[in-house]
């Protein structure tokens, strides 16, 4: 019988099932098993590793295959369950400690996780599966540099692997490198053109970049294939915003706030669409409402802090700038925004201490140089 790491599939190895002495029944669910894993269809896969693991028990592949069903299906405590007892058979089997660090991962447990993944390493430094979960891992509790050196080395060893090209694309999004991510993605895409992940990442690679006519087919392809995707749905809610479809813009977002009442992010993007048709009562009410849904949101206090300036509440303002940089400290918009309220409140010297910071922290945005240049020219000395 075959084993299997999350997400992909190999041959079922009938002639291995045989010789370990599989009934028929049993050998018979697991190989449609296997089929319905390599269709991706996770319910029918789950349903006869199940049966599979009742009439043979002692099969450890069936326990590993069963447990990538379960995976698949949003249930990683069973999914453990089910690698544990397949250790217990085969305790130094390399994949099997990929499959836990994977269910490790997805229980938000990044200890154990982590430690799973340097076993796999250990025994089998060229395994490309465990460069790239543990890239993956590395990434999201944002030890950026240590992801990259795991990602390149997964490509390194398998050129064509698409969700690490997919990976690494989002680590240098997060980084500030946009231009890379977007090469990465596109990379990606070309291995694997139906993923929705990589398609998603792809438009937020454009949209980091502020090219919001190249990000909204990304996301549109996405919402065709799936009208219940919450996320192509705000990337596409965003896209219009910055487009200047307001209506557009608030008609998607509106479906996604529906759908997804948390997301902090549809919040923030109709507060954005609100603030740009001056309806600024309404856009600090959104503005919060993504705040309190996600406390390190530094873009949506930013668009708080310029809403509640607009509106003639400075000293608020301030305070929602001020937890804006506590998240970003380093964001020129922020510094340029802080110090434009300063200039308002008539405080010369923060004004002008704001702005030097915006403008050293502007890089080779031009645009936003010759904002703060201009700010500046009107501050007192």
């Amino acid at each position: 019988m075959q084993r299997f790491f999350p997400y992909s599939t190999l041959l079922a190895l009938a002639v291995l099932a045989m010789a370990l002495g599989c009934p028929d029944s049993a050998l018979d669910d697991y190989n449609l098993g296997v089929d319905a894993l390599e269709r991706g269809d996770t319910a029918a896969a789950l349903e006869r590793f199940e049966s599979s693991v009742a009439k043979r028990s002692s099969d450890p592949d069936a326990h590993v295959n069963l447990g990538v069903a379960l995976l698949g299906s949003g249930q990683p405590e069973r999914a453990l369950a089910e690698f544990q007892r397949a250790q217990a058979m085969l305790p130094n089997d390399v994949s099997i400690h990929v499959n836990l660090a994977e269910a490790y991962k997805a229980l938000g447990r990044v200890q154990p996780a982590r430690t799973e993944y340097e076993y796999a390493l250990r025994q089998d430094p060229g395994l490309v599966e465990a460069h790239t979960g543990y890239g993956q891992l590395l990434m999201e509790t944002g030890q950026y540099p240590a992801a990259t050196e795991q990602l390149l080395e997964a490509i390194s060893l398998k050129p064509d692997h698409a969700t690490a090209q997919f990976y690494l694309g989002w680590v240098y999004i997060r980084t500030g490198r946009p231009i890379e991510g977007t090469h990465y993605f596109a990379r990606g895409l070309r291995v694997d053109a139906t993923s929705v992940y990589g398609r998603i990442g792809l438009g937020e690679s454009y949209l980091a970049r502020d090219m919001p006519a190249d990000a909204l087919p990304e996301f549109q392809k996405v919402y065709a294939a799936d009208s219940t995707n919450v996320q192509a749905m705000v990337g596409i809610g965003d896209c219009q915003v910055r487009l200047g479809n307001y209506d557009s813009a608030q008609r998607i977002l509106e479906i996604a706030r529906v759908r997804a009442p948390h997301d902090a992010r549809a919040s923030k993007c109709m507060g954005d669409a609100f603030a740009a048709r001056g309806r600024y009562p309404e856009a600090v009410a959104l503005y919060r409402d993504a705040v309190v849904r996600r406390e390190d949101y530094a873009e949506a206090y930013l668009g708080l802090g310029a809403a509640l300036e607009a509106g003639g509440d400075l000293v608020e303002a301030e305070a929602a700038l001020k937890s804006a940089l506590v998240h970003s400290p380093h964001n020129p918009q922020v510094l340029y925004r802080l110090g434009q309220v300063y200039a308002e409140m008539e405080n010369p010297q923060l004004a002008r201490s704001y702005l030097e910071m915006a403008l050293d922290a502007a890089g080779s945005d031009g645009a936003l140089r010759a904002r703060i240049r201009s700010a500046l020219d009107t501050i007192p000395r």
